[in-house]
């Protein structure tokens, strides 16, 4: 049994690591099941009560190795063919449902995985610890993030590095410093909300202005982007079209799906909405087919 549950380590550590993803088409292949063991075998491991003690070690060990890379409430689930097929990593599926979740500094109040397709295959190699996926690896993806799950985001070291890299550019042309960022949700809108100096503006250089725009959430290309955004302040004047740009460059929401992508898969987003005053995601992480992974 350790050798096919050290490919759920494999798996699970992949998913939760951030990084950038592999260029990949959001499509995927599910393919009919193979090589699997006989009938009369999986009958056999099915009546002793085998296949399913199996797929509970496996649930323990899977949920161990998803707490070693993330803080939260977690229930994960495997269904599989046999106790030998889940030994030689032939699985059916499996699921993760994670509650008040903190990844890597990133923040969700529910996360859920879940495998696409009926046949899955996975084969390890115990000697140099990796694996390799026979076949298409899709799964969906659903996160829910509230309010103070993206300003807690917002506090992690990525985060701000990216705000101190668009800071060097204003700094050298003493346009603008940026002092802090949150956001607000609201009535279902979405707020993002600047804390921001103006040197150029002599009589106040030291003054900390608050810049908010109100902006829609919308799904391009299978990214998250702020989309018609619109100042709320009256007292400054903004080029709204460059402005676009610089708030999707600080976009928290695609900052907070990165730690669900890493160089051997790719996330599509497909869905995005505000509901209760949360912001809900939904999409496919799939890991190509012949993709061979290192713990």
């Amino acid at each position: 049994m350790k050798r096919n549950l050290a490919v759920f380590t494999l798996l699970v550590s992949g998913l939760l690591a951030a990084g950038s993803s592999v260029e990949a088409a959001s499509s995927y292949y599910c393919a009919a099941p193979y090589d699997l063991s006989s009938k009369p075998a999986r009958m056999f491991t099915k009546v002793t009560g085998a296949n399913f003690m199996s797929e509970k070690i496996a649930e323990r060990i899977l949920k161990s190795e998803v707490t070693k890379n993330a803080d939260g409430k977690f229930k994960v689930g495997v269904d599989s063919f046999s106790l030998s097929d889940l030994t030689a990593g032939r699985f059916k599926g499996m699921q993760i449902h994670g509650e008040n979740v903190v990844a890597d500094g990133v923040y969700f109040s529910t996360m859920d995985l879940k495998t696409l397709c009926d046949f899955n295959y996975i084969v390890y190699d115990k000697k140099n610890s990796t694996a390799i996926f026979k076949e298409d690896f899709p799964l969906f993806f659903g996160v829910s993030i509230s309010e103070n799950d993206l300003n807690n985001t917002m506090k992690a070291a990525g985060y701000n590095a990216m705000v101190e890299k668009l800071n060097s550019f204003g700094k050298t042309l003493s346009l603008f410093n940026i002092d802090s960022t949150k956001v607000k949700i609201k009535d279902n809108k979405f707020y993002f909300v600047f804390g921001i100096k103006i040197p150029i503006l002599n009589t106040m250089p030291n003054k900390t202005f608050t810049v908010a725009f109100v902006s829609d959430l919308n799904v391009v290309n299978g990214k998250i982007k702020l989309d018609n955004p619109e100042l709320i302040n009256d007292f400054i004047r903004v080029d709204m079209a460059k402005m676009v740009n610089a708030l999707n460059y600080l976009n928290p929401l695609e900052y907070s799906l990165d730690v669900m992508e890493n160089k051997n898969a790719v996330l599509n987003v497909q869905e995005v909405k505000i509901v209760d005053n949360k912001i809900n995601i939904s999409g496919i992480i799939n890991v190509p087919k012949d993709v061979l992974t290192q713990k």
